[in-house]
């Protein structure tokens, strides 16, 4: 199942990558997005309408938005690591920025049911047990 759950995400955010945020049809209805390690104000969001509302208000706030996935990887009891690169520029001349982040995704039944958000690639990696 492990190589199944890694393309499910992996296609995911090729998906939200382009801007299909039918993409968010890969999270399952009761799916948890966990903010609390990432942002100050952190918030857990519970179930896909109300992550679909947060992508929607995130992508919102942008002029140009990218979403890079720099890795993929298997980090074993139904869970995957994903490092990735964001970069872009705020709507009304805001500042451009770019930031690498990391998140653990745990999956059920080719669904997403769990997703923890990490400030730092490393931070993701070593919550599954993958760090060097």
């Amino acid at each position: 199942m492990s190589r199944e759950n890694v393309e499910v995400v992996r296609g995911m955010w090729a998906a939200y990558a382009r801007g299909d945020v039918e993409a968010l049809d890969a999270y399952a209805e009761d799916t948890v997005w966990d903010d609390t390690r990432y942002r100050p104000d952190g918030a857990v969001h519970r179930a896909r309408d109300a992550l679909v509302d947060v992508v929607l208000t995130w992508r919102a706030t942008w002029e140009d938005h990218d979403i890079e996935v720099e890795e993929v990887l298997d980090a074993g009891d139904d869970r995957v690591a994903v490092m990735l690169r964001e970069s872009g520029r705020g709507k009304g001349g805001g500042v451009q920025m770019t930031n690498r982040w990391g998140v653990v995704m745990t999956l059920r039944s080719g669904q997403i049911v769990h997703t923890m958000v990490y400030r730092a690639p490393e931070e993701a990696l070593e919550a599954v047990g993958l760090s060097e």
